[in-house]
């Protein structure tokens, strides 16, 4: 199976994860994604909506993910960071997703006003996801630091 390197630099930390530990499956969110409008492809701007990467490993080790875990936690940037495991129902492995930890901190607000935590975020916050896109960029460099400092 041919694995393409995602190029768009919110997805960087996929490629690093990646490089520690074959993925199977990976998903993000785009900041300037592709959108059909009226039979055409163009660009939207969801800056406003914050980053998350999720993906599960081929083969998934505790030690890995103690790593990150901590990797993710210890990170001092802008923006403080999670890393959230979900279980998948009657089929094997975990998928696992960064994202930023304000996202869980607003969920009920945004409920309350009958809204997505993304919808919230670019209605009310609109700024938090500009800065959390920018964080992720060094988050990305803090999890390729502390995984090539060996084992």
């Amino acid at each position: 199976m041919t694995v393409h390197k995602i190029t768009a630099p919110e997805g960087e930390l996929l490629n690093v994860l990646y490089e520690v530990s074959p993925l199977e499956w990976r998903k993000y969110q785009q900041r300037y994604p592709e959108i059909r409008v009226a039979n055409r492809f163009q660009k939207v701007d969801r800056s406003g909506y914050p980053p998350y990467i999720s993906f599960r490993f081929v083969v998934e080790s505790d030690v890995v993910i103690a790593k990150l875990r901590l990797a993710v936690e210890n990170y001092l940037g802008k923006v403080s960071w999670s890393l959230i495991e979900h279980k998948r129902d009657g089929l094997s492995g975990r998928n696992w997703t960064i994202k930023p930890r304000r996202v869980r901190e607003i969920g009920e607000e945004a409920l309350k006003l009958g809204l997505a935590p993304d919808e919230y975020f670019a209605e009310y916050e609109p700024k938090f996801g500009v800065t959390a896109y920018d964080d992720l960029v060094g988050l990305t460099e803090h999890i390729r630091q502390v995984f090539s400092e060996g084992g």
